[in-house]
């Protein structure tokens, strides 16, 4: 069986769970992937990585490029078209592909979804409160608080119609994920030592 740990990070817009989860990849030395698997996406087929940005977990997207042979096996003609579900196909190959490869941490994406048969998998979801949410967008974005609000507003509910529309569960709900954690409560630093705990004695490492 392979033996490869994979941890799935789910996470609000502003709550850290970026952070979080590279922390923890570091700490557990994984592999740690967020944007860098769009990339790695567009470069294994051969496609500039902008389309796979625009794409970027939102549900809806149409884009118009070359017609092409897939990588891992598949065939991904689709009549010079390239739709959203197609994008999310490759994506899905992509992960797969790594999970087998390597102990990984991987950031949205539905890769707790896409890796659901795959048993030595741990799927967790960062929030915070509202207010240090806003604080990070703030600092991080150069922008308003009223500004970071309708940011959190606006991306939480592209993350839970992305999340939604490709797998039959929930976004945020407790009953998606095998952990919750409220990064406020605990501070970034002591969350990611609580995670890595959590993970070492679930598989006993």
């Amino acid at each position: 069986m392979n033996r490869n740990i994979i941890i799935t990070i789910g996470r609000q817009f502003g709550s850290g769970g970026h952070e979080t989860a590279k922390k923890l990849a570091e700490m557990l030395e994984f592999e740690y992937y967020d944007s860098k698997l769009i990339t790695l996406a567009a470069k294994e087929i051969g496609f500039a990585p902008e389309y796979f940005e625009t794409f970027d977990e939102k549900p809806k997207f149409h884009g118009s490029l070359r017609l092409f042979e897939g990588i891992f096996g598949g065939n991904y003609q689709y009549d010079n078209y390239f739709s959203n579900d197609m994008i999310f196909k490759i994506q899905s190959d992509v992960i797969l592909k790594l999970a087998e490869e390597k102990s990984c941490v991987f950031v949205g994406r539905c890769s707790d979804y896409i890796l659901r048969n795959n048993q030595n998998v741990i799927n967790i979801f960062i929030h915070s409160s509202i207010d240090d949410r806003i604080r990070r967008i703030c600092k991080r974005m150069n922008v308003t608080e009223q500004k970071a609000l309708e940011l959190v507003k606006q991306f939480d509910k592209r993350r839970a119609s992305f999340y939604n529309y490709y797998s039959n569960k929930r976004w945020g709900h407790c009953d998606t994920y095998d952990i919750s954690i409220n990064i406020s409560a605990l501070g970034e630093e002591q969350a990611v030592d609580f995670l890595a705990e959590f993970i070492q004695k679930k598989f006993s490492v």
